[in-house]
């Protein structure tokens, strides 16, 4: 029996190698002992796993060998929407999976689907048709198990990784690169550096020296989309056209997401820390947010603010209600606040949020206000929404053809974003206190196939930071997501950008 469970296990990691062949990025073959080791370590471990809690030697085998094919199966179905392999942390996302199931389910295609069904069947078939270890020796399990474990700590950290997950999987293969970000990542170690980033960021000291109120509005999936055509209505941004002209800076914006990941983004914005120096966390860094850290809010925070967050969707998703607190954020309005606001296809609509944005401002106070917002109307997915015949027209000229359906969509509510600026600026400028407001995009959407259509592959969102004092002319200059909170705190302290200075404030009380 020992001679069967060993053939079993050492076939099951080789063939686990053939499903993990579907994975893409693909893999090189010529690769180094340490992953091809760890890659052995890992399918013992989980047969032996599989082994302890079923008793059946071939059935674990076959689990642990459809298990990679699972994951290489989803992996393929995120790189194809968001040019990401699946990594660690997107584990901790399957209870959203479940809460949220529109945000994810769409984009699995009906073969990963069908898939993942005739698996599921295969697995319960060949449990039924394996026959139990007879005398299990859970003791000598136990301590293999243990062994594998170990051996897989130690080569995953010996692992040469970049942390770009394409790049370290085409070296290493998938499952290799799975498992070495995954104990790697999971490590006291994560949270640490992490902590000790923000401890040493560029929001760790300091106050403000003004006390205008300060809107920062994180606008999900904008990006000038008539970047990537002539064919798109110029006027469909015109209000966002208005505001660059006259904002203190505004410009394209690096963004360490693409299609989704929002939240990579809005950890940038929020603390001033690159990816690269916040280790395993860069890939879902709220998840790592345990204790009081140092953020732009809490920045504000120093100088007397109170400090606010609006998004029209669950507070728990992503995390976002724990670690906002420990972000010094104080008062969180999410969905709740927006029972009776209208939609705007399956999402709160961004004027509706402009409004809340307005409510908070005009709420009786003796502090100024930081209000950092996150509009929800554009998250996809774009494909399952309505698109009526002739819409397009009013956005692009590309016609009515099935290509530019989810183009129509997505600029649908690209009009919208751009309908909500319209109405703050309209709403700022009557305002009678300092108020500065910076907008930015979380990333470009997840538009694969247009993009491919069009030949173009936008990367960058945009920004821009506006006030209704102290004129200046607008400067063009591209930034990364992790300097935008340094640019905005220049940009409301007098004779920094615009070189103007600021007004004196009237009361809180009067708008």
């Amino acid at each position: 029996m020992d001679t069967t469970l060993v053939l079993s296990f050492a076939a099951a990691a080789g063939l686990a190698l053939l499903p993990e062949a579907i994975a893409v990025p693909r893999a090189s073959l010529r690769r180094s002992p340490i992953a091809f080791a760890l890659h052995v370590v890992a399918i013992v471990f989980v047969c032996l796993c599989l082994l302890l809690i079923t008793g059946r030697v071939r059935f674990s085998a076959f689990v642990a060998i459809a298990l990679v094919a699972l994951l290489a199966g989803v992996s393929n179905a995120k790189y194809a929407s968001l040019r990401e392999p699946f990594v660690f942390t997107d584990l901790s996302l399957f209870s959203q999976l479940f809460a949220h199931p529109r945000l994810y389910l769409p984009f699995l295609s009906a073969g990963t689907v069908a898939a993942i069904i005739v698996g599921i069947a295969v697995v319960i078939g060949g449990f039924v048709a394996d026959t139990p270890m007879g005398n299990r020796p859970f003791g000598a399990i136990v301590i293999a198990a243990a062994v594998c474990l170990a051996a897989a700590y130690l080569l995953a950290a010996r692992l040469p990784l970049t942390l770009n997950p394409s790049d370290d999987q085409k070296r290493h293969g998938f499952f290799a690169v799975f498992i070495a970000y995954l104990l790697n990542g999971m490590k006291p170690a994560t949270p640490r550096q992490l902590r000790d980033a923000l401890a040493t960021g560029p929001f760790a000291t300091g106050a403000p020296r003004s006390t205008p109120d300060v809107i920062l509005i994180q606008s999900e999936s904008f990006f000038d989309a008539r970047r990537l055509t002539e064919s798109i209505a110029p006027a469909i941004l015109h209000h966002f056209d208005t505001a660059r002209r006259e904002s203190v800076q505004y410009g394209e914006l690096t963004v360490p997401a693409w299609g989704a990941n929002t939240m990579r983004t809005e950890f940038a914005v929020l603390t001033g820390v690159e990816g690269a120096q916040l280790g395993y966390a860069r890939f879902y860094p709220y998840a790592f947010v345990r204790s009081a850290c140092a953020s732009l809010a809490s920045w504000f925070k120093r100088g007397g603010y109170q400090t606010r967050a609006i998004h029209p969707y669950y507070a728990d998703f992503f995390g976002r209600e724990r670690a906002f607190k420990h972000l010094q954020i104080d008062r969180f309005l999410d969905i709740a606040s927006f029972k009776d606001a209208p939609r705007a296809g399956p999402y709160v609509g961004d004027m509706a949020v402009a409004e809340s944005i307005l409510s908070t401002l005009d709420e009786p106070r003796d502090k100024p206000a930081f209000i950092f917002v996150m509009t929800m109307e554009n998250h996809g997915p774009l494909h399952l929404e309505p698109v009526h015949a002739g819409e397009g027209a009013a956005f692009h000229t590309l016609g009515d053809d099935a290509r530019w359906r989810d183009l129509t969509a997505y600029l649908r509510h690209l009009a919208n974003a751009d309908a909500m600026l319209g109405r703050l600026l309209s709403a700022l400028r009557a305002r009678r206190r300092d108020t500065v407001l910076c907008f930015y995009g979380d990333h470009v959407p997840a538009l694969p196939h247009v993009f491919g259509e069009l030949g173009r592959e936008p990367v960058r969102s945009d920004y821009f930071i506006w006030r209704n004092y102290g004129e200046a002319p607008a400067t063009n200059e591209a930034l990364c997501a992790e300097q935008l909170g340094l640019t905005l705190i220049r940009a409301l302290e007098p004779g920094l950008p615009g070189g103007a200075p600021a007004r004196t404030l009237h009361p809180m009380t009067e708008q």
